[in-house]
């Protein structure tokens, strides 16, 4: 697969293909830093070519995640409580499990929303200014009212 010459991983080959010609230092080969240098080198040393593709950023795991049996217990309560708000259901599993350490109130309601457990407030239709004419007035004595 050709690559642009503007892209990544035409540079990183280029630049692995210089450093393996041993014509100069890393130094003078890269406008990058030598520890990123020393880097994609290390990388494709021990894996090849294949390993120079950008990597995901993403993490692996999420330290802070809410485990996921008390999710489970949430979404049971809600189905148990479909009325129920984040406030009254975090009191309701705080008392059926006194012992575990379950997240916040607004953690609660995080969880709700994002499992489609919150419906959506019904809009109502807003009237304007009471004085205000709920037709164009385009002449003087189109309109006319009466108190």
């Amino acid at each position: 697969m050709p690559w642009s010459q503007t892209s990544p991983m035409y540079r990183r080959t280029q630049f692995i293909a210089d450093y393996l010609r041993e014509t100069l230092c890393v130094t003078e080969l890269c406008g990058i830093s030598r520890k990123t240098a020393y880097k994609w080198i290390d990388r494709h040393l021990q894996h090849g070519q294949a390993k120079l593709v950008e990597r995901s950023r993403k993490p692996q795991r999420a330290p802070n995640e809410t485990p996921q049996d008390i999710v489970a217990a949430i979404r049971d309560a809600r189905r148990r409580h479909p009325w129920w708000g984040a406030k009254k259901l975090f009191t309701l599993l705080h008392k059926g499990h006194p012992r575990r350490s379950l997240p916040g109130r607004s953690t609660v309601c995080d969880i709700l929303s994002r499992k489609g457990g919150v419906r959506r407030k019904r809009m109502y239709r807003r009237i304007g200014h009471p004085g205000k004419p709920t037709s164009a007035i385009l002449a003087p004595n189109t309109l006319w009212s009466a108190d």
